[in-house]
């Protein structure tokens, strides 16, 4: 058996703590059988390790640290999901990933990253449900779809699907903003994603942004009045991508 590819986006989030068991050991398989990967690991668990003991002697970072440590911050939020991908395919972006790391020891009472707001946990519950409700032979499964009706009746609009696509099943699911339209797909290579969309000024950004959640990745974003959530068990770099492409299309009308 040939161990999985591992994106160096999933090895980041094995250092954060952020994948279930599975996935933790794919990456942990990909380490032991490629002495390269398992090197660069090493030297990123070595340089966050180094910086843990250097905030640990320091009794109080200079003002000017702060200073830059506040404006690097700043600077990562606003950075678009594609160019920190392109970014992350170099080893100049050690620097920056250790800079982050930083920010994180020295500034623990700032909220660097916003937390996701609420309906990104109940799109990846619809989720888990729409899974569930797919292995059930007692639960029918819904794939028609009307999305002029949807958007008639409940005022909710989805950005165009590709082509390709297959809807599978199609739900309004209750939540905290209000009414909500989950969508389960099949993508072209059979891959299975939920769609989420609800009618809600939330705090989400503009551009998709993915993590994982629950053992599934999740991209959220908001397009006006609208906020929405793509999830799925792929990577959350495979999330992103899909989200972003949705989230060029323009919405149905």
């Amino acid at each position: 058996m040939h161990p999985e590819n591992i994106s160096e986006a999933e090895i980041q989030a094995y250092l954060d703590g952020e994948l279930d068991l599975r996935r933790r050991l794919a990456v942990e398989e990909h380490l032991a059988s490629d002495a390269t990967a398992a090197q660069y690991f090493l030297d990123d668990l070595r340089l966050r390790t180094m910086l843990r003991l250097l905030a640990d002697e320091m009794d109080e970072p200079p003002a000017a640290m702060r200073d830059a440590a506040a404006r690097l911050a700043t600077r990562l939020a606003e950075a678009p999901p594609r160019r920190l991908r392109h970014l992350f395919t170099t080893r100049i972006v050690q620097g920056l990933a250790a800079a982050a790391m930083l920010l994180i020891v020295l500034l623990p009472a700032r909220d660097v990253v916003a937390s996701p707001p609420d309906y990104v946990g109940e799109a990846v519950e619809a989720y888990h449900t729409g899974l569930l409700r797919a292995s059930m032979v007692s639960q029918v499964e819904t794939p028609r779809f009307d999305a002029k009706e949807v958007q008639r009746q409940a005022h909710i609009r989805l950005p165009r699907l590709p082509a390709h696509w297959t809807v599978t099943d199609a739900q309004i699911f209750p939540s905290q903003q209000g009414p909500a339209l989950q969508l389960m797909v099949r993508t072209a290579d059979d891959q299975k994603l939920s769609i989420f969309a609800v009618r809600a000024e939330s705090d989400a950004p503009g551009e998709p942004t993915a993590i994982r959640h629950e053992g599934a990745s999740v991209a959220y974003w908001r397009e006006g009045d609208m906020s929405y959530a793509v999830t799925g068990g792929q990577t959350t770099e495979a999330i992103d991508g899909v989200a972003e492409d949705l989230a060029e299309e323009p919405a149905e009308s």
